[in-house]
């Protein structure tokens, strides 16, 4: 079947390309990865980009085709209405469109099908926001949630693609998730010790109120009111055990019994964590928690812990 309907549409680019036609140049194709392996359907859309004096309009449903098409080529329908990606449409700017045509692979394209979307850091936020979202009731794939991975924090290439120049504006939720990254210790000689508390803080408020201002129209930023998400995951109420116990199964030949707090904030200034096995442990702890009849992790959903961010940016993403 998939060979078929390659030479069909092979077939009907040869109609619309021959010379001796006067009339409109237009072709259709409806959900053209139809029994197409990924590959086959890259060497697809590639033909049909070459394509000139030709008008084609295409629908998919396939991440593998969204991030092989150039981005201004592609329209959103979504709400009843057909939003374009073109530069007049989005707050995106040309700079914009050179790096998510490098970047935005296959993985992140999926965010073009989601009826939310959550954007992080790195695999420690991807891997640990299923497993919250869980503890709190609430299944992201159910909801068509999708977790956009971008491995750094350049969150405004991704965002502003949701963003409009004009009405109608998007109704997707897109939740950003990033780090306050206001540091608790600072060098002093030889040693890291653990700065004012008020200093912190005051930087810290700053730093969100900034954060924060980013948000605009249905993207929304979701700043950690510590630091990292380590370290807010050190600060929270309900999974500080988990964590602690995370950290030290996993670094083993660190000691953790002097002092955490400042062990912990060394591997951060030093990029020593393991993060990624961190988020592991406790997500896997999360889940297996939760086939318990009696849970031992409680209040993850609480307003005064530090990691209420996260549960906050997972509501919104899905509508609650």
């Amino acid at each position: 079947l998939g060979t078929l309907n390659r030479l069909f549409m092979a077939a009907e680019l040869l109609h619309l390309a021959n010379s001796t036609w006067t009339g409109l140049r237009l072709g259709v194709v409806d959900e053209l990865e139809a029994h197409l392996h990924p590959q086959a359907q890259m060497q697809v859309i590639e033909a049909f980009q070459k394509q000139k004096d030709i008008q084609l309009i295409l629908t998919t449903h396939s991440p593998n085709l969204a991030s092989k098409l150039k981005l201004e080529n592609l329209i959103i329908c979504n709400n009843a209405n057909a939003f374009p990606m073109g530069d007049t449409y989005t707050k995106l700017g040309k700079d914009d469109y050179k790096f998510l045509e490098k970047f935005l692979d296959t993985t992140k394209a999926n965010l073009f099908f989601a009826k939310g979307v959550i954007l992080v850091e790195g695999w420690a936020e991807e891997i640990l926001l299923p497993s919250i979202a869980k503890a709190i009731g609430i299944n992201l794939t159910e909801k068509g949630v999708s977790i956009v991975n971008i491995g750094h924090t350049g969150f405004d290439h991704y965002a502003k693609i949701y963003l409009r120049e004009a009405e109608p504006n998007m109704k997707i939720p897109v939740a950003v998730i990033t780090d306050s990254d206001i540091r608790e210790y600072e060098k002093s000689g030889d040693d890291f010790v653990k700065r004012d508390a008020n200093s912190v803080q005051q930087e810290t408020q700053a730093k969100l109120a900034t954060i924060n201002g980013k948000s605009e129209n249905n993207v929304q930023y979701f700043p950690a009111p510590n630091w990292t998400l380590e370290y807010s995951l050190f600060k929270s109420t309900s999974l500080k055990t988990i964590f602690e116990t995370s950290v030290k199964t996993i670094h083993t030949g660190t000691d953790w019994n002097t002092d955490f707090e400042k062990a912990l904030a060394l591997k951060l200034i030093n990029k020593g964590l393991k993060k990624t096995e961190i988020a592991y442990q406790i997500a896997n702890a999360i889940d297996e928690d939760l086939a318990k009849e009696v849970r031992t992790i409680l209040n993850v959903d609480n307003t005064n812990d530090t990691v209420n961010y996260l549960v906050k940016a997972i509501k919104y993403a899905t509508g609650n």
